[in-house]
């Protein structure tokens, strides 16, 4: 992605007042291409772990798109 694909989407995740700190951290390292062990590490937690927050979030973060489309389809 182009870097201002990146600026944009991290801005809107750190935007998002559904997604607890964690889960926007984790988000932004994945954006920025960080690997899942390296993550893991900064939390002291399994490469498996920060996939399954990631993936947690991403579905907060679909609900949340979801929403507003529903709401704003009129």
């Amino acid at each position: 992605m182009p870097n201002q694909t990146i600026a944009y989407f991290i801005s809107v995740v750190n935007g998002s007042p559904k997604l607890k700190k964690k889960e926007k951290e984790v988000l932004i390292n994945r954006l920025r291409k960080r690997a899942l062990k390296k993550i893991g590490k900064k939390y002291k937690v399994s490469g498996e772990r920060i996939r399954q927050i990631e993936q947690s979030a991403l579905i907060k973060f679909k609900k949340i798109i979801y929403q507003l489309r529903l709401f704003n389809e009129k």
